[in-house]
């Protein structure tokens, strides 16, 4: 891997943002993580969040998230020189007041869950919510994105990082979650 993590601006306009959020807000339940044994279970100490999943039946009424897949994998190829070979369903979370994800890697311990690029989209305006920022760890602290509605962040998927908790307001994201061809 080349770099630590990427970050492309205005990858969607504010309109697609909010035809995203406003297509999946009423479909959210609360998020479960997925443990050591890969068993999925909520739990709350670790992440305070609500979710749903996008399917590629979604994807025709939201046709911006194919520009989402193909900056993806052309950044994955340019910057990391990783070739993806599959894409997971796609994630739509959203962090109100109090709501966290605390630090975490997205590769998994099994080869069921063997992800090796991570994406995630932020799809509120910065002025929607205070706190929430996506942050990566760095030696012994953690940097922070510089969030703005239409940015994707790219990064390896065993990079540790997490959601800060949101203080006020409403933050939602895109995440995805991308494997080598087998």
């Amino acid at each position: 891997m080349i770099s630590t993590y990427h970050i492309t601006s205005n990858v969607l306009t504010s309109e697609e943002c909010n035809t995203i959020i406003d297509y999946c807000s009423s479909r959210c339940k609360p998020s479960d993580i997925i443990d050591d044994n890969n068993n999925f279970q909520q739990d709350i100490s670790i992440r305070n969040t609500v979710n749903t999943f996008l399917r590629r039946a979604d994807y025709d009424v939201l046709p911006m998230i194919y520009k989402v897949i193909e900056h993806v994998i052309t950044t994955s190829h340019e910057f990391f020189k990783f070739p993806i070979g599959m894409i997971e369903d796609i994630q739509y979370a959203e962090y109100s007041k109090g709501m966290y994800y605390d630090e975490h890697i997205d590769s998994g311990f099994t080869l069921d869950c063997d992800r090796d690029i991570s994406a995630s989209v932020i799809l509120s305006p910065r002025n929607g919510y205070v706190g929430g920022n996506l942050g990566f760890h760095n030696w012994d602290s953690f940097l922070d994105v510089d969030e703005q509605q239409g940015t994707v962040v790219v990064f390896p998927s065993m990079l540790i990082h997490r959601v800060k908790k949101v203080e006020e307001g409403r933050r939602s994201s895109l995440s995805l979650w991308c494997r080598r061809n087998f």
